[in-house]
């Protein structure tokens, strides 16, 4: 019986070579790997994020002539409203009154026959006054108003035989007097017709169409029968007298009002009245009333 042999695999030259190189690439490897794994590693470069700051937005240039800075002094008065003022100064009693705005802020009158040192409060309220446009003061002891009546704030004519005491309406006393209409506010109604005023809210109107005068944005005006004309700026007063028309307004010059040339210190410069006599004019500023040499 015959025995069969194995075949013996004998390697070539060119398979022990590739072997052979083999071997080493594996070895450079592994000696890389080792190499990688012992070297400390630092870690990348952290930069913060950039961001983009907005650019300032262009400013003005400054102005070589800075906006003038309004004063007490310089600035106009403005028109009282509400607490404008009315002063009448009879033979035997002087009457004064705040207007009031009718449905909103009433009235007060008051009378005094004292020279204006007291005053007792004679204000018809029980008719349901809402706002006094004209004060007159007539035979001695009485006085003529004219009104804003009732839920509707009528325009009426009251007067008082009563001292004040009670006051009935009166039509001749509203076509007689001098006030701006309440319903044109830029119209002042006199006793010979209606006037345009100057400004869309004139105050203190008195007089007639011959010898009128008012305050209009702070400027004191007199009208001539024709044109207005200009008596005084910063004025908070004005009423025409024999010797023309006087204002009381403020000035830098004095620390209150300055009446015609009379600088009354003490004087505050908010709502005011003037009222003239043959012998002389008195202004109701603050609590006091008072004649003006």
């Amino acid at each position: 019986m015959s025995s069969r042999r194995r075949p013996i695999h004998r390697s070539t030259p060119v398979s022990r070579a590739l072997t052979g190189v083999l071997v080493s690439v594996l070895a450079v490897a592994a000696i890389a790997l080792a190499v990688f794994a012992l070297t400390p590693r630092t870690p990348p470069e952290t930069r913060p994020l950039r961001t983009t700051a907005p650019s300032p937005a262009p400013s003005a240039s400054p102005s070589t002539s800075p906006s003038p800075t309004a004063s007490a002094s310089s600035a106009p008065a403005a028109s009282p409203g509400a607490e404008e003022r009315f002063l009448a100064v009879g033979e035997q009693a002087m009457w004064r009154a705040s207007a009031g705005d009718c449905g909103t802020l009433p009235p007060l009158l008051e009378r005094s026959t004292d020279g204006g040192r007291t005053w007792s409060d004679v204000t018809p309220r029980y008719l349901g006054i809402g706002e006094i446009l004209h004060v007159e003061a007539f035979v001695g002891t009485e006085a003529r108003i004219v009104a804003r009546m009732g839920a509707t704030c009528e325009t009426q004519g009251l007067r008082t035989f009563t001292q004040g005491r009670f006051w009935e309406q009166d039509a001749a006393t509203l076509a007689a007097a001098t006030y701006v209409d309440p319903a044109a506010p830029a119209v002042v109604v006199t006793g010979s017709g209606r006037v345009e005023a100057p400004c869309p809210s004139p105050w203190g109107a008195q007089g007639d169409a011959d010898a009128l005068t008012l305050v209009c944005e702070g400027v004191a005006q007199q009208w001539d029968g024709g044109a207005w004309q200009a008596v005084a700026e910063r004025a908070v007063a004005v009423v025409a007298t024999a010797d023309g028309a006087r204002a009381a307004r403020t000035d830098p010059s004095c620390a209150g009002l300055l009446v015609g040339d009379t600088c009354l210190a003490d004087a505050p410069a908010g709502p005011a009245a003037l009222a003239s006599t043959p012998g002389a004019v008195w202004l109701w500023a603050g609590d006091t009333v008072r004649a003006v040499p």
